[in-house]
């Protein structure tokens, strides 16, 4: 398992620097070549400013190609298009009309035109560059041969130099990831020998390596464990003591029929609430301890959540709560119906014993990027006013006003169930303040098998 994670880790790294390494060559093949072309037009520029100015005291053109390069063809364009003067042809009278050229074009737009193709006249390739003087274009060109395609390529140093670093950022990530695998594994076993009280030895790993950060984790899980032990001896207590004390009432006094039916009731709501109590806990504590147990298949979503509008129908109409939902119907999640079930049911019981009376649920999809479908579930009830209690709904036992969820019958549980088994889907989920009231929870689920 240590080699996987290590080779997992170093593939990470290596993926992120081949990346790194192919976005910098890129901008640099693309720059490097940008410059040279640029430096290839100041030189073609240099050469049509020398023409112009040599054709504007002589009228001999031939004499011009002393000073020029011995390849360098030099076109003397007017502005209606004909050529006047090509000394790479021997009749250049009857030459067809230039103004549709390229560079020609873009020289009577910008002033200075630049094109790369094959010469009609000629049949060769050239590297044509135009310029406008005055009434005329002067356009020179050299071939495109390979002296010309070699300039124009960008350097290769660069490409060696930057080889050289990524190898020796390989040889970088496969030490650091042997290393840190070894941190990570080491501290896996010491939470697991701390969760399962097992002793857990590393000879070929100090102890002092981990430090701080094994106290840490070991300080931390025993804070929670602490503080979750506490919370549900409080839960606990809270039905026990009730239970107890209405039994004791009936056994130590002598009460009338009704009275004691009373008191039995009372006591028999009890044992639901510490029976509904005990079910949560031991359902996420599934989720959470044997994730294994819950098989992931194709559900209907829309059919589950018309399952809780069903189950829940009489207290929905006791409290006259209309539940509205814009799920596709043929819409395929990958999941555990059991559990998906408890989402919705969780979160419209919420809106039941907390939103108040005349109000509107509204579920819908609004989104999905192939692997995930985006999904809302949103209330125009009560709400909650001070927002700093919406990061803390879902944990478990927590309650926005103490009593809260003893007085309307809750387990205190549900968004924290809410929330793992979304988790346990491969999703998320977030809630926030309704723009009507109310509240507004946003959630993913997986729409395809993931990848293993």
């Amino acid at each position: 398992m240590r080699q996987t994670f290590t080779l997992k880790l170093a593939f990470r790294f290596c993926l992120i620097l081949i990346l790194f390494a192919c976005g910098i060559l890129i901008v640099e093949q693309h720059q490097g070549k940008k410059y040279k072309t640029a430096a290839m037009e100041e030189r073609l520029d240099s050469y049509a400013e020398i023409a112009y100015r040599y054709g504007r005291q002589h009228a001999d053109w031939d004499s011009l190609f002393a000073l020029l390069p011995e390849k360098i063809r030099l076109t003397l364009v007017d502005s209606t298009g004909t050529v006047l003067y090509d000394n790479g042809l021997d009749d250049y009278f009857h030459i067809e009309n230039h103004l549709n050229r390229p560079e020609i074009k873009e020289a009577a737009t910008n002033g200075k035109g630049r094109d790369i193709r094959l010469s009609a006249s000629t049949k060769k390739e050239y590297i044509y560059y135009a310029k406008h003087f005055d009434n005329q274009y002067i356009r020179v060109a050299l071939p495109y041969d390979i002296q010309v395609r070699h300039f124009l390529q960008p350097d290769t140093a660069f490409l060696y130099y930057l080889l050289i670093l990524f190898v020796i950022g390989i040889l970088f990530i496969s030490l650091m990831s042997n290393y840190y695998g070894k941190i990570i594994k080491q501290l896996r076993d010491y939470a697991y020998s701390i969760n399962h009280n097992k002793s857990v030895e590393h000879p070929d790993f100090p102890d002092d390596e981990i430090g701080e950060v094994s106290k840490q984790i070991a300080e931390d899980h025993k804070h929670l464990k602490q503080e979750l032990t506490g919370n549900i001896a409080h839960e606990l207590r809270t039905p026990v003591t009730g239970i107890r004390g209405y039994l004791e009432t009936i056994l130590d006094n002598q009460l009338d029929r009704e009275k004691e039916r009373e008191f039995v009731a009372k006591a028999h709501e009890q044992i639901l609430l510490l029976s509904e109590l005990i079910r949560d806990m031991s359902l996420l504590s599934k989720i959470n301890e044997s994730p294994n147990l819950f098989k992931l298949k194709p559900v209907n979503l829309q059919q589950v959540i018309n399952k809780v509008k069903e189950d829940l129908s009489e207290s929905l109409q006791a409290k006259n709560i209309v539940f509205h939902s814009t799920v596709p119907t043929d819409l395929m999640v990958l999941g555990n119906e059991n559990l998906l079930y408890s989402v919705f049911r969780n979160l419209t019981d919420n809106v039941i014993h907390y939103a108040g009376e005349n109000v509107e649920i509204q579920v819908g999809k609004y989104d999905q990027n192939g692997k995930l479908a985006f999904f809302s579930f949103s209330d125009n009830g009560a709400g909650i006013a001070d927002e700093k209690h919406l990061s803390r709904l879902f944990e478990r036992f927590y309650r926005v006003e103490e009593g809260r969820s003893r007085d309307t019958g809750g387990s205190g549980l549900g968004l924290s169930i809410v929330k793992n088994v979304i988790l346990f889907h491969g999703g998320a989920i977030s809630v926030k303040n309704g723009a009507s009231g109310g509240l507004e929870f946003s959630f993913s689920l997986p729409v395809k098998p993931l990848l293993s």
